[in-house]
């Protein structure tokens, strides 16, 4: 399978935000009880993962170039 077409894989904070993002569209426009309630788990745990994402971006080493 060729993927030379696709783009550069996001950073992993980056993937997940977005991710969080589009769970939480998904919830704002939820036509359901049932679908509204399963969008919020998803952004819940899509906001979790930012988090501890972003938390390992803040501890990782910088180095000067």
């Amino acid at each position: 399978m060729d993927t030379s077409h696709r783009h550069p894989k996001p950073p992993p904070a980056a993937y997940a935000l977005h991710r969080q993002m589009m769970a939480v569209q998904r919830c704002m426009s939820a036509e359901t009880v049932e679908e509204s309630v399963r969008a919020t788990r998803w952004a819940s745990a899509w906001y979790r993962l930012v988090q501890r994402k972003l938390e390992q971006l803040q501890h990782a080493p910088r180095y000067l170039h």
